[in-house]
């Protein structure tokens, strides 16, 4: 793993794998975390989060996406603290805007 990890946030139906769909592999990492890979590389394309109402994609795999932070998810597993002012998720936020904030 790494210490820092940037994904963006999005809704299902944002999300369409225009080429090598039939190349994407699926993990549960758990039962509500469904991780699509490529199968021939093993590099994570993003991840499934049904229960959530969201997917994950990390920015760098996106042509054409101006990528500016607006928050930390999972924080309260970090190991590198950061101070950037930007709002700290212990998890995640949910659908509804919620979700509990670790102070900086």
């Amino acid at each position: 793993g790494a210490p820092v990890s940037a994904f963006s946030l999005w809704a299902p139906d944002a999300l369409t794998v225009t080429k090598g769909e039939d190349n994407v592999l699926t993990y549960n990492k758990t039962a509500d975390s469904f991780r699509k890979s490529c199968k021939t590389c093993g590099g994570h394309v993003y991840s499934a989060h049904p229960e959530k109402g969201f997917i994950d994609i990390y920015p760098a795999i996106l042509d054409r996406l101006d990528f500016k932070p607006v928050m930390h998810v999972s924080y309260g597993e970090s190991v590198l603290r950061i101070k950037d002012g930007l709002p700290k998720f212990k998890t995640f936020p949910n659908a509804k805007g919620e979700g509990e904030i670790i102070e900086e």
